[in-house]
Parts: structure tokens; C-alpha cells; sequence
């Protein structure tokens, strides 16, 4: 297994931190100077500095060299690339915990991002309940009906949430055919395009 590091609360506070998730990328590439961050992510020197502080105090950044320079030594920060933060090392009580608040950020911006190219295309949305095989279903939709035309025509925008009654063979199959498609649509990625998200969840239970 590739080196890592094993964190401690106080690290895990900050590996964290969503805001911090670009400095944390940066010094895993390579070690960077104070000024090196600043420029990299539109920080004054002082911002930069605080930020390298707090993870070189908790051990989270290391000094990797100091360069010589007129003047004073440059201090050259790095974070190691691979760290397991443990899920009983953070404030959360429970696995579930954890998990939400991690995913729930996201998922979050997810629904604004969809919202945005829905009021794109009317400026009025709402659901629509039906009951379909003994379950109330809920679909997206605007006063003309659920937008099974934009979810399923060729606007890139898709809000699917499906329950299926599988044997475990076939959900293992689907399961690779869904990283089959994660797979291929990676081999699309164009430099400089527009970015795009893309949420894949397959779990055992139903949450109707």
C-alpha cells in the first residue's frame, strides 16, 4: 500500500475544512513557499502564511527545505499525499454522521447547480406526486407536467433517483456496468471545458 499518514483530531479538523481543500492540493504536489501560495490562490502574503501556519503546527504540512535567499531563508511547506482520517478521531458520534457531513455540502451545491439550469428553462418548478406499483412517486416538474423532456432529451442535466428490486448477481453487474460508463465518460474530459458533476450512489435498502 502506498506511504500515508494516520490523523490525529486536531489534523483531521483541518484535512477537513472544505476551505482549505485547495491549499491542502497544492502542497500535495509539491513544496510551496508562503509566496507560492499566495499567487497560486489569490491570497494576500499575510492570509497565505496564517493558512501554512495552522497546518505546519498541527503537523498536517511539513518543512520540506529552506531555500537561501538575500534578505531571509524561504521556507518550502509540503503535505504528504495520502492521509486515512479516521472517522472516531473527528467530533461526529456516529459513522452516519461522518458520512453526512461530508457528503451533505456537496450534495448541496449538486441541487443548486441543477436548480440554475432549471430556472434556465421556466421560471416556475415544483413536484409532482403520482402513486405508481403501491408507491407514491415524485418527479420534477413545472406547471405543464414533470420535465421528463429535459431529464431525458438532451439538455446534460440529469436528477434520477431509482428504486430497483435486484438479486445480488445482478446488482454486482450492474454495479461494474456503471464503472464501465464512469470509465468512459473520464475518457471525454477536455481541458478547459465546462465542468460537469456527476453522483453515482448503489445501495442495499429502500429510502422511499
Amino acid at each position: 500500500m502506498t506511504p500515508h499518514e494516520v490523523a490525529t483530531s486536531r489534523q483531521a479538523a483541518l484535512l477537513l475544512r472544505p476551505d482549505l481543500r485547495p491549499l491542502l492540493n497544492y502542497l500535495m504536489q509539491d513544496a510551496r513557499s508562503a509566496a507560492d501560495v499566495a499567487r497560486h490562490l489569490n491570497l494576500t502574503l499575510a492570509q497565505a502564511s496564517y493558512q501554512v501556519s495552522k497546518l505546519h503546527a498541527a503537523d498536517v504540512a511539513t518543512i520540506e527545505r529552506i531555500d537561501a535567499r538575500a534578505g531571509r531563508p524561504v521556507k518550502r511547506y509540503r503535505v504528504q499525499p495520502r492521509w486515512f482520517i479516521p472517522y472516531d478521531v473527528t467530533a461526529e458520534d456516529t459513522l452516519d454522521g461522518f458520512w453526512l457531513t461530508q457528503i451533505s455540502p456537496r450534495m448541496e451545491r449538486i441541487s443548486s447547480f441543477a436548480a440554475a439550469q432549471l430556472r434556465a428553462h421556466s421560471p416556475s418548478w415544483g413536484l409532482w406526486l403520482s402513486g405508481h406499483s403501491g408507491q407514491s412517486h415524485l418527479e420534477i416538474g413545472d406547471a405543464g407536467g414533470p420535465a421528463r423532456s429535459i431529464f431525458e432529451g438532451d439538455e446534460p442535466l440529469m436528477l434520477t433517483i431509482a428504486g430497483l428490486r435486484l438479486t445480488e448477481p445482478n446488482a454486482r453487474r450492474l454495479k461494474r456496468l456503471l464503472l464501465d460508463l464512469l470509465a468512459e465518460g473520464s475518457a471525454l474530459e477536455t481541458p478547459g471545458a465546462t465542468p460537469y458533476t456527476l453522483s453515482l450512489m448503489l445501495v442495499q435498502g429502500s429510502a422511499e
